[in-house]
This record gives structure tokens, sequence and C-alpha cells, in this order.
């Protein structure tokens, strides 16, 4: 990154240190909670997790939606994860970013993001 602060990203500047930096990498992947924060001094309270998946280059990852809690609401299911987020990164490495599962989670996401 160079120091004009104009084209300065926070969040490119994050996949950048965790691609560089093994510690980092490695706090992220142990306590992706406290690995935001070390990073970008706010997580949003609430009850949810945040799962990092450590991408390999040779394996494909398949991610499962949520099975309903009732079979019966099975085409709802699927309208509401066809509309789901994604805030992705392409990189030359390979690929990263968010996976926002709930309308409710897009608002944590993004109340955090506000803060970094």
């Amino acid at each position: 990154m160079g120091d004009d602060a104009s084209t300065f990203d926070i969040a490119t500047d994050h996949y950048r240190v965790l691609s560089t930096d093994p510690a980092a990498r490695a706090a992220m992947i142990a306590d992706p909670k406290q690995g935001l924060r070390d990073h970008f001094g706010y997580v949003a309270d609430g009850d949810y997790n945040i799962e990092v998946i450590d991408e390999d280059p040779n394996v494909i990852t398949i991610l499962l939606p949520a099975r309903p809690p009732r079979l019966e609401d099975l085409d709802a299911r699927l309208d509401e994860i066809s509309g789901r987020a994604y805030d992705i990164l392409f990189g030359k490495t390979g690929l990263g970013g968010y996976l926002i599962p709930s309308a409710e989670l897009t608002w944590v996401l993004r109340d955090m993001r506000a803060r970094w």
C-alpha cells in the first residue's frame, strides 16, 4: 500500500496482512472475533459466531446452507438463501471475503465495517 490515504482500503490491508503474516493468520483462525478486533479495533456485540475457512489452493470448498426448521419451508428457505450477501475480494492468490447468512447479520457486518 502506498502512503496516499485516499487509496488506502482497510479491508484490502487486512487481507494483505493475513496473506503475509503467519502469526496474524493463525490468530484469525484461532479466534476470528478477536482477530477482527485486533486489526479493526471493533467487532459488534451479539449472539453470533464467525468461522474462518483457511483456503487451500488444492481444495474446493462447498458451503452448505443451514437446514430449514421444517421441510415444508424448503421453497421459502431456497428463496431466502438465494438473496444472501457476499462480500468477496478476488486476488492473485485466491479469494477471500464474507458470506452473510441472514439479513440480521448483514447489519452486524455493516455496523462493524462502518466503524473500521
